[in-house]
């Protein structure tokens, strides 16, 4: 059974094609100017600290070359006055105050530097969405993927506007296959006024076998079932903000690091490690080349307010997790150049060093 990546993605919105308007003119600059007027409450402050001890520990496994506190150092004071860790490069120095020092690698890498993102550039809080459902979604999880406009994909797409989308999805424990929700933040910036900046834990419907058609909307590998050409596990998510905005995206992994043995259990499930079911396919599994898919976004805010809070779910709160979006009534936009609903993007962060648990 042959999965294809530039078909995945479009069983959630072909009904949208039709209803999707045309591209504006690319307008980098305008992009730039909403980008920095994502008010100050929604940027998480970076921490100056090098050892915090509120912070959670993380599995020794994932941090590789470097100790606990260098780890310790990536920190950002979330929107609730807590630390909480963030983004890092997987190589980073020893000692920041000596570079002779050298670097150390950790075992984990968390994709796209955020800070590079036209959408929003600030650095996010790892665990801040998920703690607020008592969710503690472990750290090597978190996954960024940043496009700007004017980025080319592999099949010649050029992105219409810029999006950025945090979204935990390890691939390195059995959790993720009895878990329908994992907490998202999506930002979209268009260059004809339409953006979006908005977070939750969004809905990935229920699991299923890589075998199946139709597929559900969280599709695993199995090790057994049918006989595969490629191990691409990939989720459809979905998060409806207070009523005002819908995000459609899928995230794909080429090389999973654990699959799912279709006969256990709920809560029962066992560790089953790609490369000793799959070893054809490639030397080693780590979860690192990943491919996601923005879109479609449905605007229903013509009226505003384009400032309000919500409940981790998106249902309307007077407080909670913070969501703006653009005053518009729009059943999508066009996210590229080939596609009216959609932006793809694969970009490997596969590099030496990495571990089981990335």
């Amino acid at each position: 059974m042959k999965i294809g990546s530039q078909k995945i993605g479009r069983v959630i919105s072909a009904l949208a094609v039709l209803l999707v308007g045309l591209a504006t003119a690319v307008n980098a600059p305008a992009i730039l100017a909403h980008s920095a007027a994502v008010t100050n409450s929604a940027r998480p402050a970076l921490v100056s600290q090098t050892v915090l001890a509120s912070l959670p520990t993380v599995d020794p496994a994932i941090l590789g070359t470097c100790t606990a506190a260098i780890h310790d150092r990536y920190t950002v004071v979330g929107p609730d006055g807590q630390t909480y860790r963030t983004w890092h490069p997987q190589v980073v120095p020893i000692d920041p105050n000596n570079p002779g020092a050298g670097t150390c690698k950790f075992a984990h890498e968390h994709g796209d530097n955020p800070a590079t993102s036209l959408a929003n550039p600030n650095p996010p809080a790892f665990g801040y969405i998920g703690q607020m459902v008592g969710d503690l979604e472990a750290h090597e999880g978190f996954k960024v993927f940043v496009v700007n406009q004017g980025a080319v994909n592999n099949e010649g797409g050029v992105a219409q506007n810029s999006t950025r989308l945090v979204f935990h999805q390890g691939t390195g424990g059995v959790k993720r296959f009895d878990t329908r929700t994992h907490s998202m933040m999506f930002d979209l910036v268009a260059s004809d006024g339409h953006y979006v900046h908005v977070q939750g834990m969004a809905d990935t419907g229920s699991v299923g076998s890589i075998c199946a058609n139709p597929r559900q909307g969280r599709t695993v590998v199995v090790t057994t079932g049918c006989s595969l050409t490629s191990l691409y596990e990939i989720w459809a998510l979905t998060f409806n903000a207070g009523g005002r905005a819908t995000i459609n995206a899928s995230v794909g992994v080429f090389d999973p690091i654990t699959v799912l043995d279709p006969n256990s259990l709920p809560g029962q499930r066992p560790t089953i490690y790609t490369a000793n079911v799959f070893s054809k396919f490639a030397p080693a599994f780590y979860g690192c080349d990943r491919e996601a898919y923005s879109g479609p976004i449905y605007w229903y805010n013509a009226n505003g307010p384009t400032t309000f809070y919500t409940d981790a779910y998106g249902h309307p709160a007077a407080s909670g997790l913070k969501q703006q979006v653009s005053a518009n009534n729009s059943i999508g936009i066009r996210m590229s150049s080939l596609d009216l609903y959609q932006m793809k993007l694969h970009r490997s962060q596969c590099v030496s060093g990495l571990g089981l648990k990335n």
